[in-house]
Order: structure tokens, then sequence, then C-alpha cells
């Protein structure tokens, strides 16, 4: 999927919170509501690529998704790179409630990212509550057209994340990947928690978590297409000590431009 100028266009969707904070009733009539926040966690990363001339950034906000994500696969080639990250299946492949009625209600969007990655496109998962299986199947990503595109499969389990508040590592196994080239991971980069998955035979896992030896980083093709897993978080609250790394920027860079081909 050729780019203008060579340009890498990104396709953010998810990491957004909508918090109440603080709600009360005292009967069916008498309640109070007062103070709401918008966080979208991943802000300081967009920022840093809005800003870089190499990369060209749309972000569609969780609750958007259900009404904006793309429908064809042709909509979706205009992008480079999808990611996915803190994200449910249901917000993609089901549709607002003015068409919820209807049948068909439209394409099923999980197949449309599978085609837009076989077609050359890029996908990128990144770990979550709503990723993956995710907290109580929440993300429920597993039997999916997505699990078929992805270098790993989803657990058959209810949860599969690991919380960890006392952090965890990552250990590289292949530095000689383009996406690792100078990259180190020591104690300065650590995690609060990641979904465990099962690496697929043909993927090339990169990066496992140090203490357990569950996938971090797992790259693949699907058709023409390539596709990656980040089974933590670059943003909080598993990902806060990405968002300090030294080599956090370098990183994604090298992670960007190995998707898109570059």
């Amino acid at each position: 999927m050729a780019t203008k100028n060579n340009r890498i266009r990104i396709l953010y969707a998810g990491d957004s919170w909508l918090t109440a904070a603080t709600w009360s009733a005292g009967s069916s009539f008498s309640y109070d509501f007062r103070g709401t926040s918008v966080e979208y966690s991943a802000e300081k990363i967009l920022e840093e690529w809005r800003r870089n001339p190499r990369y060209e950034v749309t972000y569609m906000a969780g609750w958007d998704v259900v009404s904006k994500f793309p429908e064809t696969t042709e909509a979706l080639g205009r992008h480079d790179v999808l990611i996915l990250s803190d994200l449910d299946s249901d917000s993609i492949v089901l549709y607002p409630n003015d068409r919820a009625t209807r049948v068909p209600m439209g394409p099923n969007r999980l197949k449309v990212i599978r085609d837009y990655v076989r077609r050359g496109g890029a996908l990128l998962m990144i770990g979550g509550y709503f990723s993956f299986v995710g907290r109580q199947n929440a993300g429920n990503y597993r039997g999916t057209p997505v699990e078929e595109v992805l270098p790993v499969n989803c657990l058959a389990v209810n949860d599969d994340r690991v919380e960890a508040p006392e952090g965890v590592q990552a250990k590289a196994l292949d530095q000689k990947h383009p996406i690792l080239r100078g990259i180190r991971f020591g104690p300065e980069l650590m995690f609060s928690g990641y979904n465990r998955v099962k690496a697929k035979r043909n993927a090339k896992v990169l990066a496992v978590i140090k203490e357990t030896g569950d996938p971090l980083i797992a790259v693949g093709r699907y058709g023409k297409g390539r596709t990656m897993v980040f089974t933590s978080d670059i943003a909080p609250h598993w990902g806060a000590g990405f968002q300090t790394w030294s080599l956090a920027a370098r990183f994604l860079d090298q992670t960007l431009e190995w998707l898109a081909a570059r």
C-alpha cells in the first residue's frame, strides 16, 4: 500500500476512557451526578507522532469506533498501519442503534480487517483490558477473523490478564530483527501487567516477559500484510513505565517502519 511522500499513515483506535467522578441516587427520582473526565491514555505518544513529518495519524476514540470505523477494505486501505489498543471486538463488529434493527446491519468489519491485512495492510494489537481475551472476556477476539490474522492465538479462558503491581521486565530473543535493532531491555523498562497469549507456529517471538516466558512481542505475515502483537501496553496503567523509557520513541519508530514495510 503505497503512501504519498513515503509517509506512514496510521489509524489508532482505542485507549480512551470516560470516567464519572461522582454518582449517587437517593430514589428513582432523586440522583446526583457530578463531574466527568475524558482520558486518551496514549495522547503523549500520539502527539509525538503528529509532530513527526514521517507520520500521518488518525485517532479514533473507542466510543467512536462503532459508528466511524471503516466499513470496506478500500476505506481501511487508506491507512498503512492499523493499531488496536484496549478496544473490544464488539465495538468493531456491531453498529449504532439506528442500524441495529436492520438485517443486514452492514459489513462485518472484523472480516474487513482480515482482508485489509491479506491485501497488504498492517495490524498491531496492543494489550489491555479490552484486547485479546481481556478482562472477563471483554476483548472477545478469540475465534474472530482478527485472531486469524494475528501471530498469536487467544487463550481459551475467561480472563487472560496477568496483573503485576510489583513490575515485570522484558527479555529480547531476537535483537537482529529490525524492530529491536539497537534496543536494549533492562530494569529501566518495567510493566504492570500483560495479556497471556500463545504464539502460532509460524510466528516469530521477538521478546518475552522475563519472569514467565510469556510472549511480549510477536510478529507474523498474513497474505501480503504484516502483523504484530505487544501484549503489555504503551500507555498507563500497564505501560506507565514504557512512557518514561528512554528508548520508547526509537522502538515505536522501528515498529511502524517494519509494519509499513519501509
